[in-house]
């Protein structure tokens, strides 16, 4: 597929794929996601995840792969969670979102999304509603809906994040 091919296939301009192909620039999840369903993948695969057996993946803490570097572009890390699993409808993470919202940008994708707060605090905003999430909560919602997250307090909260993509594979859900 060329730049423009994917450009084109991804709703990205040609400047911002190029910039994410040579490393220069790095895609939030719902970008990400875009990129990865142009060439009808998942996002652990877009990133090089490809071992899979007998439909059972297992990843230990140690080799959880950070998908996002952490002080990059937007300030979120995540970790994936089932990488090795190929061809799978949801996407789980481990997500530290920043301090602080970047400019007035919201994020959205196909799909729904559930959120737990592992340890710490997140505000979550939506173009008309804010949540504060404390440790144990927990959030669903179409991810459709513009958000966007952010920590709170002094430390770097820890979110278990999965994206259940709703992509030309799975419109028969």
């Amino acid at each position: 597929m060329t730049l423009e091919q994917l450009s084109s296939a991804s709703n990205l301009t040609k400047s911002f794929v190029s910039k994410v192909e040579r490393g220069i620039s790095v895609p939030s999840i719902s970008t990400a996601m875009r990129l990865a369903e142009s060439f009808d993948l998942t996002i652990s695969q877009l990133v090089g995840e490809d071992h899979y057996e007998d439909g059972i993946s297992v990843v230990r803490k140690g080799e959880r792969r950070s998908f996002m570097r952490p002080g990059a572009a937007l300030n979120y890390n995540y970790e994936t969670l089932a990488a090795p699993k190929r061809f799978k409808r949801m996407e789980p993470y481990i997500m530290r979102p920043p301090f602080k919202f970047q400019g007035k940008r919201f994020f959205e994708h196909v799909g729904e999304e559930f959120m737990f707060v592992l340890s710490g605090t997140i505000e979550v905003e939506f173009s008309n509603q804010t949540y504060q999430l404390h440790s144990g909560d927990s959030l669903y919602f179409d991810s459709h809906l513009p958000h966007r997250s952010r920590s709170l307090g002094t430390k770097h909260a820890s979110v278990l994040v999965v994206v259940l993509s709703m992509g030309p594979r799975d419109s028969s859900l």
